[in-house]
């Protein structure tokens, strides 16, 4: 048997007993060693995503030690992996033209598919990525959340001396800060609220921070770029309120990409804009299988450090009070771990 925290109904965890799975074949049974709590499974707990049907495990963002094994796997026992949480059918257009994120039948772990908050779980061989032994587990549970960043800049693709703005610094924007950092981008410009984000985004070598409150944060961007804007503003809020100004701070020719989800629509929005500047507007979906290999390289190598964005560690028993504490106050949060 082993111990799985079900959120039964939204904010209504449950500790409860099941029986511990066995691999088939062509899947490992993992023991989750912890698993990154994100703003997605804080929605899913309060009830605000849509679609959700509960009871549900939670937990999409983990990394685990591989316990056993089914016929035809290859990936050896006592492996550490860390887990791609799509789990796509394989066969639809999608699939086959390898964007699996987009899999027509796809389910997440911890939304359509119970998730990883439990002391173990089943998986395919193909959803698990190998970690070298320099990355500790439970730092390489953002390396999930890394990997949707490279594969967000994958697709807008950063040039040496590309000026860009990364609003909002919570964990995502702190990574995309770093990684367009790292792809030579110059001027890098942070904006956030908070000044312990601000002084974070610092550390991931922005070149300049901005606190919007009370300041005109298109005029800074232009300021900061001569007049021009910027080349690439990345938008990790999710804020429909800010796509006008984010377009604002855009050189003409400029690329908007909306890397954060946000069911709300954008009021008062014209096309105008991008017909006069001729821009370009960039989605970003989670990830593809290939995005882990890069996101695993740039951790091992010291490129990007994860520990700094975890911000609080909770027992599994405790995944109520995990959850309360970050409903409370969310802008103290950039990870929290739940360790079975």
């Amino acid at each position: 048997m082993m111990r799985t925290a079900v959120l039964q109904a939204p904010r209504r965890f449950e500790v409860a007993e099941r029986p511990t799975p066995r691999p088939g074949r062509g899947a490992a049974l993992v023991r989750v060693a912890a698993t990154a709590v994100c703003h997605t499974d804080l929605s899913i707990y309060t009830g605000q995503h849509p679609g959700v049907r509960y009871p549900v495990v939670l937990g999409h963002e983990a990394t685990g030690v591989v316990e056993a094994v089914g016929p035809d796997v290859r990936i050896p026992v006592g492996a550490r992996v860390v887990i791609n949480p799509i789990i796509a059918c394989g066969a639809c257009d999608c699939c086959l033209r390898g964007d699996e994120n987009l899999c027509r039948r796809a389910g997440l772990l911890g939304r359509e598919l119970d998730g990883s908050l439990a002391e173990q779980v089943v998986l395919a061989e193909r959803y698990l990525h190998p970690l070298p032994p320099e990355i500790g587990l439970e730092a390489a549970t953002l390396i999930e959340t890394l990997a949707t960043v490279h594969h967000a800049q994958r697709r807008v693709r950063i040039d040496p001396g590309d000026s860009v703005v990364v609003l909002g610094q919570g964990a995502t924007g702190l990574l995309h800060t770093r990684v367009a950092k790292l792809a030579g981008a110059s001027p890098i410009v942070a904006v956030s609220r908070s000044a312990w984000k601000r002084d974070l985004a610092r550390r991931m070598r922005a070149d300049a921070t901005v606190d919007p409150s009370g300041r005109d944060v298109v005029a800074e961007v232009l300021a900061l770029t001569a007049g021009h804007g910027a080349d690439l503003v990345i938008d990790t809020t999710g804020d429909p309120r800010l796509v006008g100004s984010a377009m604002e701070m855009l050189r003409p020719g400029g690329v908007l990409l909306l890397y954060a989800i946000s069911h709300e629509p954008v009021q008062d929005f014209t096309t105008f804009p991008m017909y006069v500047k001729e821009l370009t507007l960039v989605g970003s979906r989670a990830l593809v299988p290939a995005d882990f290999e890069p996101a695993v390289r740039l951790v091992a190598t010291g490129a990007v450090e994860l520990d700094g964005l975890i911000t609080g560690s909770y027992p599994l028993h405790r995944a109520a009070a995990a959850f309360g504490d970050y409903e409370r106050d969310p802008d103290r949060v950039l990870r929290i771990l739940i360790v079975p």
